[in-house]
Formats: C-alpha cells, sequence, structure tokens
C-alpha cells in the first residue's frame, strides 16, 4: 500500500514517530505543529508537563528502534543514561519493596526534552518528512464528508490535502469537535479522576550517595498514602527529585516545601538522598485531573482516512511512565499495516484505530487497578476491580517482593503491557502456595534497601 501525502497534527513524540513510520509508505508526510520546534533539547512551552519525571519503558524503547534504528544510541551519546529498571531502581510500594531482577533489558533514563530532541532531529531528517507551523482548525472532507481528504489550519483559506490525516495532538485533541463539525457524533469516554499533582527539580548527587547497583529509588503513592517522591537518573549525570502526590496533596513548588512533601513519602530514603543532593534548577509544578480514555474504536459512523493515536486517544496518570511508550507501540502498528501486502487504503484508519485497542486495554486496566482504590477518585464510564481481583493483586505483589520470576513477569508486564507470564501455571501455584499459607512480605522495611533477587 502507498500514500501519496499524510498529514500527522502534532509534533511531540507521538505525532513524530507516526511520521517515522508513515515515511516508508507515502510519499510524503507533513507534520502540522503550533509550537516552534527547537534545535537543541530545551523544554518546549507547549509540552507544560516536559520538565517533570518521565520514563521511556522497554516497549517505548524497542519500538523506537524499529522506527528508527540506533535512536537509543543517539540519546546516550546526547547525555542520557542506559539503566536496568528492574535491577538499579528500588521501588518502594503499598506492598514492600518490589523484587530487584535483572531483567537484561536496560533503558533510557533522560529528561523529556533531550528524548524528544533526538526523535524529532532524526525525523525531520527524513527526506519526505516537514514541518508546518500552524494551529489545526478542523478537517477537510469529501461532498459527502464520508472520508476526510485534508486539515485545515486556523488563518489559511486553504486545506492541506492528505490521503490520511492522522491527529497526535495530544491531551487537548480537539477531535470530538472536528468531527462534530462533520456531522458525526462523539466517542465514548472513560475517566479515573485521582488528581495527580508533581514537582520536579534537576540535582547532583555526590558520588557516594547511593549504594552501589542503585542507580533511583521511587517511593510512589499509593491508596491510603497520597505523598510520594522519586529521584531517578536523567542525562548529562544529573538526577531528578520529584515530589509526587494523588488526590490534591500536589508537592508545593518551593525547597522547603517540597522536601516536606518528599519526607512524607511511604519510605524515608528519597527525603534523606533530597537532603544530600545539590540543586541544579529551579522547581517545576505540574497537575492534572487523571486517566481519560477516549473510545475512538467504538465510533460508528467514522469517516474513513481519520486516525487518533496517543494521548488523544488515552492519556495517562504519567506516574506510571507509559505515555511516549504507548505512542511509540502504537506508531509500529501504523507502520506494519501500511507494509501489509494485502492492506488497502480504504479502511487503513479503522483497522490501524483497532489494533491499538489490546494495547490500550491492557495499559487503561494497569491504571484503573491502582487509581481506582484512592478514597474519593472519581470513576465515569469505567468500574473499579473487584474486591478478589484487588486482593489477587496483592498477593502477586507480595509474591514479587522475594520471588524473581514473579518480580520479572510483574517488570515485563509494566514495562511491554503483555500480562501472559502473569498467568503462568508456575506463578499461579505460587501466589495460590502464598495465599494459602498466609506469608508475610520479609523485605518491608522502608528504610532498608532491599537484595538483588537471584
Amino acid at each position: 500500500m502507498r500514500l501519496r501525502h499524510c498529514v500527522v497534527v502534532g509534533g511531540s513524540v507521538g505525532g513524530l514517530l507516526a511520521a517515522a513510520a508513515l515515511s516508508t509508505g507515502c510519499e510524503s508526510v507533513t507534520v502540522v505543529e503550533k509550537d516552534d520546534l527547537p534545535a537543541e533539547p530545551v523544554q518546549r512551552r507547549a509540552v507544560g508537563h516536559g520538565l517533570q519525571v518521565h520514563a521511556l519503558l522497554g516497549s517505548g524503547q524497542a519500538a523506537m528502534e524499529l522506527l528508527l534504528p540506533g535512536i537509543t544510541g543517539d540519546m546516550v551519546q546526547a547525555g542520557g543514561m542506559l539503566a536496568d529498571s528492574g535491577r538499579e531502581i528500588a521501588t518502594y510500594t503499598s506492598q514492600g519493596w518490589s523484587g530487584r531482577v535483572d531483567t537484561g533489558n536496560p533503558v533510557i533514563y533522560a529528561r523529556r526534552p533531550l528524548i524528544e530532541w533526538a526523535i524529532r532531529k532524526r525525523v525531520l531528517a527524513l527526506p519526505n518528512v516537514a514541518v508546518v507551523k500552524g494551529i489545526a482548525d478542523g478537517l477537510a472532507a469529501a461532498g459527502d464528508h464520508g472520508r476526510v481528504t485534508g486539515v485545515r489550519l486556523k488563518g489559511h483559506a486553504e486545506a492541506i490535502a492528505a490521503d490520511l490525516v492522522i491527529d497526535a495532538s495530544g491531551r487537548s485533541s480537539r477531535a470530538p469537535a472536528w468531527l462534530a463539525g462533520l456531522g458525526y457524533g462523539r466517542p465514548a469516554e472513560q475517566q479515573l479522576n485521582s488528581y495527580i499533582g508533581y514537582a520536579t527539580v534537576p540535582v547532583r548527587l555526590p558520588g557516594d550517595a547511593l549504594p552501589d547497583g542503585i542507580a533511583g529509588i521511587l517511593t510512589p503513592p499509593h491508596p491510603g498514602h497520597t505523598r510520594g517522591g522519586a529521584i531517578v537518573p536523567c542525562d548529562n549525570g544529573l538526577h531528578l527529585l520529584a515530589g509526587l502526590g494523588m488526590m490534591n496533596t500536589d508537592p508545593p513548588g518551593d525547597a522547603e516545601g517540597l522536601l516536606a512533601h518528599i519526607d512524607a513519602a511511604p519510605s524515608p530514603l528519597v527525603g534523606e538522598l533530597a537532603r544530600k543532593a545539590e540543586f541544579a534548577g529551579d522547581i517545576a509544578t505540574w497537575r492534572m485531573p487523571g486517566s481519560r480514555r477516549r473510545l475512538w474504536e467504538r465510533l460508528e459512523p467514522r469517516p474513513d482516512a481519520f486516525l487518533v493515536m496517543g494521548d488523544a486517544v488515552m492519556s495517562f496518570n504519567p506516574l506510571y511512565g507509559q505515555g511516549m511508550s504507548v505512542a511509540a507501540v502504537e506508531a509500529v502498528i501504523i507502520g506494519r499495516l501500511l507494509t501489509d501486502p494485502d492492506g488497502s487504503p480504504d479502511g487503513f484508519a479503522a483497522r490501524a484505530q483497532a489494533a491499538f485497542t489490546p494495547t490500550i486495554d491492557t495499559v487503561f486496566d494497569m491504571v484503573v487497578g491502582m487509581d481506582a482504590f484512592y478514597q474519593g477518585a472519581e470513576l465515569h464510564g469505567v468500574r473499579a476491580p473487584s474486591p478478589e481481583a484487588a486482593r489477587a493483586g496483592q498477593i502477586l505483589a507480595q509474591l514479587a517482593t522475594e520471588d524473581a520470576e514473579a518480580a520479572l513477569a510483574l517488570k515485563h508486564a509494566a514495562h511491554f503491557f503483555d500480562t501472559g507470564a502473569l498467568r503462568s501455571p508456575s506463578i499461579q501455584a505460587k501466589v495460590a502456595s502464598w495465599a494459602a499459607d498466609g506469608r508475610a512480605v520479609r523485605y518491608n522495611d522502608p528504610a532498608v534497601l532491599p537484595p538483588l533477587l537471584a
């Protein structure tokens, strides 16, 4: 299948990766972006959360390598750090310390501007990709509105014609209004409001601040404990120190308030490290209401040649670091369908939208399985897991504090959005044994880092 011209609305990570995927099956690709795209790895005005902690999961890194071979090396060369999150990032949860295991898949730790810049540099060097600065203001369509034929820009009389339009404009996407303007209905929505707040600052740690084998510590909030803290590697020898809050317990934007917030995290270790750190920049704060999913794959009728991806479909609680990686996986799906020898431009957008669904279902279920249990969380169009399912998840997490197989399976599920290993007979037998024996978690002291599991 070969398309002549495709338009991607949005020049952030998702839009850039979509352009990379389209470049192999489309004669030319235009990215429409309202913001100036800097030539250096600096914060962009349009990415309000860009200075907060970000995570590139294993699935996201693998997908980006498929789309842009060597991109991991580019990020490392620019200052990013490779670390095995299973082994080198100690995480204290509601069930104790997650088991530290060697995953064999180190991932990039870097600030969002560096990650986006490395991707942008590669994508905009592709000979058939170009950027147009402008604000997308609607869709052009064929006479019966059955097929989208381009994008309208604010202040421009003529639309940019396209065989396919992809909306990667993020959480603020106006795609529902655009389709309403063509006479279509709006997609159903699922919303989980858990009122998330962040405050993050880059810091320098003394060389001996962290013990050997540990690159960072996460003590995230959990139901019953709404304040958390983190210190994780980023780039150019720095770490990011972050206060994390749920249910409107936002961390303050001043140093004293931030440290007090981090002191109230489930483990005292991040607060202790914070007092050894030298602040290397300003504290940036940010908040959002929660996670939202638009069920684009269920919208009927829908126009052909219009596809929605990334945060415009589902925006997540950023605590779980899934956004960039989900967008990367979706871009790989777009590329794969474009190279299908039996594919056709007719119905391509609907096929791609449906193909995103298994990944989105898995990730959304993970988020709901955590955030639905905060007291006062607001669920719209979605149900919390049953008490039985919640208890099974707790027992699995307890098992994973000391069982390497379970810890590795949980880490794989979180990074690759694949829960198959968690259902293996071996792990299910161990979970049943743990529950039957009423075992207690051994690695539960919040002030003592856990050992590396064999």
